[in-house]
């Protein structure tokens, strides 16, 4: 009876210490992301570079829109957008998410500007694929435009894993695809999905 509790006293112990170092880690980590984040905008405040400091490794890249602030890297055609449908839309969204439609636009960013994330993006866009016919729901990844959502503590884990073992994984870890109003009202009138990298 005595080695049971013995053992249990130990398991015990061992998890106390692992969640508190897990705390620990992640305490750090939101000072540190803080410190530099700070750091990084008044760097830029002090310089005047209105560029997000990542476009131009983007740009390296060949992608259109920059990962972290959303902003096009090239002249995009201003497509003429079907009124009716953006006005379906626009509401849809305005109604979904109890905000104002006049506050958004074409390119209103869902998860940036409005603040959309995690389970509330998978909501919204499964109530979008049912309210307009989209009949490739199946080949839609939410959390590729709205990410996760709440805060995971053993994330940190997960990153210091990808920052060891896959570097391109690393860091490109917690950046979206953007996705605006002008894409839902693309996929609402092909009636299917479309990417929007592949617009």
């Amino acid at each position: 009876m005595e080695f049971v509790k013995s053992v249990i006293l130990v398991v015990f112990g061992v998890l106390l210490i692992f969640v508190g170092v897990t705390l620990i880690l992640n305490v750090l980590f939101v000072v540190i992301s803080a410190v530099l984040y700070v750091a990084t905008r008044l760097f830029y405040a002090l310089f005047s570079l209105m560029e997000c400091p990542h476009c131009s490794k983007a740009i390296r890249k060949k992608v259109l829109r920059c990962p972290r602030c959303g902003s096009s890297l090239i002249e995009e055609p201003q497509d003429e957008l079907n009124p009716e449908l953006y006005a379906r839309v626009k509401t849809f969204v305005a109604e979904f998410w109890s905000t104002s439609a006049e506050k958004l636009n074409p390119n209103t960013l869902l998860a940036n500007d409005l603040g959309i994330a995690g389970d509330d993006g998978y909501e919204l866009l499964e109530a979008f694929c049912e309210e307009f016919e989209i009949q490739n729901m199946c080949e839609i990844d939410a959390s590729e435009y709205f990410g996760t959502e709440g805060c995971n503590p053993f994330e940190i884990y997960v990153m210091f894993y990808y920052w060891i073992f896959d570097k391109e994984r690393f860091d490109n870890y917690g950046s979206e695809t953007s996705l605006t109003l002008r894409d839902l009202v693309k996929s609402a009138e092909a009636k299917r999905w479309i990417p929007p990298m592949a617009r």
